[in-house]
């Protein structure tokens, strides 16, 4: 994956883009000015963040922003997920 770092800033903008049913996310890098985040991308790294929040909150499960940040992205990673077999077929 090209321009991960850059990916993993912008994932709220582009998780937002594609919840909006909206076409290709494009985004300025260092290498490209009009440089594509595919919906694949998306849903792979929500679904590393969804890990990392799960295992915040199995740490410290008192945490309830840990948990709400879990259920927000399990949320979001099953409309993701959706959208995007709805988009291979």
């Amino acid at each position: 994956m090209k321009c991960r770092i850059a990916k993993q800033r912008l994932l709220s903008q582009a998780i937002e883009h594609y919840l909006n049913k909206r076409t290709l996310f494009h985004f300025m890098s260092l290498y490209n000015d009009n440089e594509p985040y595919p919906l694949g991308e998306v849903v792979l790294l929500l679904s590393e963040r969804l890990e990392s929040f799960k295992r915040d909150y199995k740490q410290y499960p008192n945490n309830e922003s840990y948990r709400t940040a879990t259920l927000q992205a399990e949320k979001q990673l099953k409309q993701l997920i959706k959208f995007h077999q709805l988009a291979t077929k």
